[in-house]
């Protein structure tokens, strides 16, 4: 089935939700300002999580053509986001009829190298019945999901405090870590976030560590840097 905007099974990580159950599709966009240097994708993003973004690596690394695409579809978000949301609600009419035709459950991530949760909670209202997720480093995590849009909040480096309040709220905290994942965070236990990327069956009040991966692998851990030290407390 084709796809104009969503990425169905596109890696690794995504593809192991299949065994659990779960078809899961992600939009892919260019980052922060990458797309044309002025409108910001990624609004709370820092200068270190740009540098070490997975929007280069994987297949990016290997082919220039995946980047252009992610640009392209940047590009016609920032022109016309009403237009953009009706061929994503097109794709992911698709996708539900694809999972139901392999006996499993549609997953949708609209953001996988963005962060808009408006965007995204415009498609959950949409489409009640399907489970949308999302990591998001905005202020207030807990204001901007739905009953079918689970978020987790994500450490920058820079957003400590705001880490342990949302915690707090219900919202888990993604933290990268360099190694090892250390078994707890801040005192909060850290659950294993690369056993695949279906965020909404965690546990709450958890940390959901992920090894740093890609470019995040050459970042030197810091206690207060974006790629923690893993394999202690």
């Amino acid at each position: 089935m084709k796809y104009e905007l969503l990425s169905i099974e596109a890696d690794a990580k995504t593809s192991k939700g299949t065994k659990d159950g779960c078809l899961t599709a992600i939009l892919y966009l260019a980052p922060s300002t990458e797309a044309d240097g002025i409108h910001n994708l990624c609004p709370m993003a820092t200068p270190e999580c740009e540098e070490v973004c997975l929007y280069g690596s994987g297949m990016a690394q290997v082919f220039p053509s995946v980047k252009r695409a992610r640009i392209a579809k940047a590009l016609a978000y920032i022109a016309n986001p009403d237009a953009f949301a009706e061929t994503l609600a097109k794709d992911i009419a698709k996708l539900e009829t694809e999972a139901s035709s392999r006996g499993l459950k549609p997953a949708v991530r609209i953001n996988g190298t963005s962060d808009l949760p408006q965007l995204a909670r415009k498609l959950a209202c949409r489409f009640p019945h399907i489970q949308f997720y999302d990591y998001t480093k905005i202020p207030r995590a807990e204001m901007h999901g739905l009953a079918n849009y689970h978020l987790t909040f994500s450490f920058s480096g820079k957003n400590l405090q705001e880490c342990l309040r949302v915690i707090k709220k219900g919202v888990n905290v993604a933290v990268v870590f360099s190694g090892s994942l250390p078994e707890a965070w801040h005192g909060y236990r850290v659950v294993d976030g690369d056993k695949n990327d279906l965020r909404f069956l965690d546990a709450k009040g958890v940390i959901v560590g992920l090894k740093a991966k890609g470019d995040a692998k050459k970042a030197a851990p810091t206690a207060d840097g974006f790629v923690q030290i893993g394999g202690r407390n």
